[in-house]
C-alpha cells in the first residue's frame, strides 16, 4: 500500500482492490455480495517479480454452426465425421462444417435428455448408440440408423447410457442391463444385475476408467467386467461404494481421470463432487450450495465439461434458478456464464449439451432453438449478441468504519488500440443502490475516473459489453480517511 500527502497534509492511501475471488452470497437471492458473470479467473506467474497475478478474463463467445428445428435441444455427439443432434423428436445428421442436415431418427418423445455413447464391436465396427428412455438406435459407419427391436431390450429405461468392454449398458429400475458382447442389437433377459447394496433406484450411469459407475438417489456403486460366464458380465466392487447419490441425472461430466456430479445423501442438501479413483471430493462450497439447494427441479438440469483457453470447466445449468455456474478445475474457483441479451439480467448460458470433434473448439447445442454453435476464444459475442460481463466485489471499509473520501479510481488491466470501454459504479448501502455508471476507455494511458465521493463501506461494480476481449487485474483506488 502506497502513501502520499493530501492537500490537507493527511496521509493519503492508495490500494489495489482485487476483482477475482470466491462467491460470498449470504443467501440464494441475487443482488448482494461478490459475483462474477462471464468473467473467469486465471493465475499467471510474473517471473521478474517472483510472484503471481490473478486476472479476470472474458469467457469465449459462440458462433453459429447450423440452425436446426426450433425445439428443445436434447443431445449432441460427433461420430464418423458427422454431428448427431437430437432436437425435439428428431435426431439430425449434420456434416462437420454444419451443412446438409438430414433427419436420421424420429422419436415418440419430444423432451428431456437423450443418451448417446460411442461403441465398438469386432462384428460391426465403430457405432453410435442413442436412446431416449423408450427406444434405442444404432448408427453405423455407413450412416444407417437401425432401431433395436430385441424383445428383451429394457424399456422404459433411464436415457443415460455408457459403453464398457464391448457392452452397451442401460439401466431400468434398480437393474443394470448389458447387451450381448459386441452386438448392441441383441439383449437377453438374463443379462442384468441389481444395484442393491442400498434401497435406492438407479438414476444415472457413468464410466470411470475400467469401472462402471452406477448412481442411485442416495448411493453410488462401482462395477467391473468380471467376464462372468452367465448372467451379467459385471460384478460389484464391494469396497468402493459411496453413500452419496446423484441429485441431477443429466449433470455428469466424465473423462479419463475423474467424474463430476451433483450429489445428495440422506444427510440432506446438495453439493458438487468429483470422484478420482473411488474417493469423492467436494468441489462446491457453502455459497454455491445455498443456490443449488433452491433449484426446484434437478431432473431437468444439465451439466457438462469442456476445455477452452487452457482451462477445464464444469458447466452446471440450473433451470428453475435460471443461472449457470461454472467451476474452473484448474483455478478451483466458481463463476457464472449467462446468455442474456438484456444487459446484466439473470439468465442461464443458453447451451445445454457439448460435443467435441478434436478441432480445438468444442460444439454446443442450444436448449431451446436447435442451434449448434462453436465455442470460440476469438469470438467476443454470442451469435452476434453482446456478452454482458459483470464483476461485483465484496464491500471494503479499509479496516475502519470511519468515513473515507475517494478522489479517484483506476481500472488496472490490458490496454487496447481501439475503443474498449467498461462501466464503473459503486454502492455504499450494501448493494441497495448504485452510483451512475462512469465510462472508462481502456485505450486511455490512465484509465481512471475522479471524485468518487465519501463512504464508510463500499462495493464496486464493473460492466463490459463491447465486442472486444477483456482482461482485468484490479481496481486501484486512492482515499483519505476522515475523523469520524
Amino acid at each position: 500500500m502506497a502513501q502520499q500527502q493530501s492537500q490537507k497534509g493527511v496521509a493519503r492511501q492508495r490500494v489495489r482492490i482485487p476483482i477475482v475471488g470466491a462467491y460470498s452470497n449470504r443467501d440464494a437471492t441475487v443482488g448482494k455480495d461478490q459475483r462474477f458473470v462471464n468473467m473467469f479467473p486465471e493465475t499467471r506467474k510474473v517471473e521478474q517479480l517472483e510472484n503471481t497475478k490473478i486476472t479476470s478474463n472474458k469467457r469465449p463467445g459462440v458462433s453459429l454452426l447450423t440452425d436446426l428445428s426450433p425445439a428443445e435441444g436434447r443431445s449432441i455427439m460427433f461420430f464418423n465425421g458427422k454431428w448427431y443432434a437430437t432436437v425435439g423428436n428428431t435426431t439430425y445428421q449434420v456434416d462437420e462444417n454444419g451443412t446438409n442436415p438430414v433427419v436420421k431418427i424420429t422419436w415418440t418423445t419430444t423432451t428431456l435428455s437423450v443418451g448417446a455413447t460411442l461403441g465398438n464391436s469386432r462384428v460391426i465396427g465403430d457405432y453410435l448408440f442413442i436412446c431416449d428412455g423408450i427406444e434405442a438406435y444404432v448408427v453405423k459407419t455407413d450412416y444407417t440408423a437401425t432401431k433395436i427391436t430385441a424383445a428383451d431390450f429394457p424399456t422404459p429405461h433411464i436415457p443415460v447410457t455408457t459403453f464398457i468392454d464391448g457392452y452397451i449398458v442401460v439401466a431400468k429400475g434398480s437393474d443394470v442391463y448389458t447387451c450381448v458382447v459386441d452386438d448392441p442389437f441383441s439383449w437377453l433377459a438374463t443379462d442384468y444385475l441389481t444395484a442393491e447394496m442400498f434401497p435406492d433406484p438407479i438414476k444415472s450411469l457413468a464410466r470411470q476408467n475400467n469401472q462402471l459407475v452406477v448412481f442411485g438417489s442416495s448411493s453410488t456403486e462401482f462395477f467391473y467386467d468380471a467376464a462372468n460366464a452367465s448372467g451379467s458380465p459385471l460384478s460389484r466392487n464391494d469396497g468402493a461404494v459411496i453413500q452419496i447419490g446423484i441429485a441431477a441425472p443429466y449433470c455428469i461430466y466424465q473423462n479419463e481421470r475423474f467424474c463430476i456430479f451433483v450429489g445428495q445423501s440422506e444427510s440432506g442438501g446438495r453439493a458438487v463432487w468429483v470422484i478420482e479413483g473411488f474417493q469423492p471430493k467436494k468441489i462446491s462450497d457453502e455459497y454455491i450450495e445455498r443456490i443449488i439447494d433452491t433449484e426446484a427441479d434437478m431432473s431437468d438440469c444439465h451439466g457438462y465439461g469442456l476445455r477452452t483457453m487452457g482451462h477445464m470447466f464444469f458447466v452446471l445449468n440450473l433451470t428453475t434458478v435460471n443461472r449457470t455456474f461454472v467451476y474452473d478445475l484448474d483455478e478451483k474457483m466458481w463463476h457464472e456464464w449467462s446468455s442474456s441479451t438484456v444487459a446484466y439480467t439473470n439468465n442461464m448460458f443458453g447451451y445445454g449439451h457439448a460435443a467435441d470433434n478434436q478441432s480445438g473448439k468444442i460444439k454446443l447445442l442450444s436448449f431451446t432453438n436447435g442451434n449448434i454453435v462453436t465455442l470460440d476464444p476469438t469470438v467476443y459475442q454470442d451469435e452476434g449478441n453482446p456478452i454482458s460481463c459483470e464483476i461485483i466485489t465484496n464491500k471494503y471499509d479499509m479496516d475502519t468504519y470511519v468515513r473515507k473520501f475517494m478522489p479517484n479510481a483506476m481500472v488496472v488491466g490490458d490496454s487496447y488500440s481501439t475503443s474498449n470501454v467498461v462501466q464503473l459504479s459503486w454502492s455504499n448501502d450494501d448493494y441497495l443502490t448504485w452510483a451512475t455508471d462512469r465510462t472508462i476507455d481502456l485505450t486511455d494511458g490512465y484509465p481512471a475516473t475522479q471524485q468518487l465521493g465519501s463512504f464508510r463501506r463500499r462495493a464496486f461494480r464493473i460492466r463490459h459489453a463491447d465486442n472486444k476481449p477483456l482482461r482485468l487485474e484490479a481496481l486501484e483506488v486512492t482515499y483519505d480517511t476522515g475523523i469520524s
